[in-house]
């Protein structure tokens, strides 16, 4: 995808897109460019991401910015939880037939169910691997892309 190219206008998002732009990276700029600051974007994401979003700034810059972090996020309202029963059960169904983390299958499976396509901030093995073993049900993007 080149860097003028748009992104679809339902986005199930991974933790990873929010913590490239909370932690400062280069792809968080262009998650603030591409998915929060542009116009008429509806984002999704599930309770897993939040909580990932949280763990993972906790380890990384401890406890107290986390909470700061995650509220920001949530007190942003950039993007809508989706949670529900049946999110669960698609991303159980996504994880009983795939070899990725349950964390992506929750990102799929919104993905799936809100009609969104899934973005991720980088490419991950095993995700890729399950790509090219046998394409998903859902478009799946990555930031990282948008530059190339």
């Amino acid at each position: 995808m080149s860097e003028s190219a748009e992104l679809p206008s339902r986005l199930s998002i991974d933790s990873g897109v929010i913590l490239a732009y909370y932690l400062g990276e280069d792809l968080g700029r262009m998650a603030q460019k591409y998915v929060f600051d542009a116009e008429g974007k509806d984002i999704f994401h599930s309770r897993l991401c939040i909580a990932e979003l949280f763990y993972v700034i906790c380890r990384r810059r401890g406890a107290r910015i986390a909470d700061e972090y995650t509220r920001s996020y949530l007190n942003a309202e950039y993007g809508r939880l989706a949670n529900s029963d049946a999110v669960d059960m698609a991303a159980g169904a996504y994880k009983c037939e795939r070899t990725i983390s349950l964390a992506d299958c929750y990102v799929i499976a919104t993905a799936k169910l809100q009609h969104a396509t899934a973005l991720f901030a980088r490419h991950e093995k095993d995700l890729d691997e399950e790509i090219n073993r046998k394409p998903f049900d859902v478009s799946i993007l990555f930031l990282e892309d948008l530059g190339k």
